[in-house]
């Protein structure tokens, strides 16, 4: 069995699930974060053998990490539904124990993971805009300076976009693959680089072309819009997922 974990509005999970679907994958299991919300039953355990988890859906499906092959983690937190039925001075209290319970169940799934969860992400690490702008730059790829004043709103990106700016370009980088936009190569191996640093399976970048010429970096995502990558993504992704990872 393999899986793709998402919220109910994540289209571009939607379309891998299908993209997937007709390479061959089979079960392919679609589940999303609202389905997982209300589960009827739970079996997680934590042990010296390692961990297992066991969910029982409503619609009668199971998963179980035993079974599981590999998996699409697009999740970026649990589902609101049931935090919403807390008292008001109870919910941050919940929310974080719910984070800390999927960041487990999560990373005792077996296979090929992409992406595993990490402290800062259900599904990779997510980034102050100042911090990736700073790792961009570590990884070798051009930035605006960043400023930011209090003012500003606190999740406000840069991409300082001009008559004489190219349009922004987005590329996909798949275990060290890169797929989207075509690139010059010291670009694109900066972006390979980028993902690495991230740890994570699957990363998204945006770049921009400044009026004299040079790519810069825009923003960053471990959850990019998938169809960017387009069929060849998808090949490489089924390709993982058959293989179990082997390169």
């Amino acid at each position: 069995m393999w899986t793709v974990l998402c919220t109910s509005h994540d289209h571009a999970a939607f379309w891998a699930w299908n993209g997937l679907r007709s390479r061959g994958l089979n079960p392919l299991e679609l589940v999303t974060a609202e389905c997982l919300a209300f589960s009827s039953a739970w079996e997680h355990r934590v042990g010296s053998d390692g961990a297992h988890v066991k969910i029982a859906l409503q619609d009668g499906r199971v998963l179980c990490s035993s079974r599981i092959r590999g998996v699409l983690n697009r999740l970026s937190a649990p589902a609101a539904d049931l935090i919403a039925h807390s008292t008001p001075g109870d919910r941050e209290y919940a929310n974080s124990e719910l984070q800390a319970f999927y960041l487990s169940w999560l990373n005792s799934l077996s296979g090929v993971v992409i992406n595993r969860p990490s402290p800062m992400g259900l599904s990779g690490g997510w980034r102050h805009m100042s911090e990736w702008a700073i790792r961009a730059v570590r990884a070798g790829l051009h930035t605006a300076p960043y400023r930011q004043s209090a003012r500003d709103a606190a999740d406000r990106g840069y991409l300082p976009l001009t008559p004489d700016t190219v349009r922004p370009v987005s590329v996909i980088v798949l275990r060290d693959r890169v797929f989207g936009a075509v690139l010059p190569e010291p670009i694109r191996a900066g972006c390979i680089r980028m993902a690495r640093a991230e740890n994570v399976e699957l990363f998204g970048i945006d770049l921009y072309q400044a009026a004299d010429g040079e790519w810069m970096f825009g923003y960053a995502t471990p959850t990019p819009n998938l169809p960017i990558g387009g069929e060849p993504l998808l090949d490489y992704m089924a390709e993982l997922f058959q293989t179990g990872g082997a390169k």
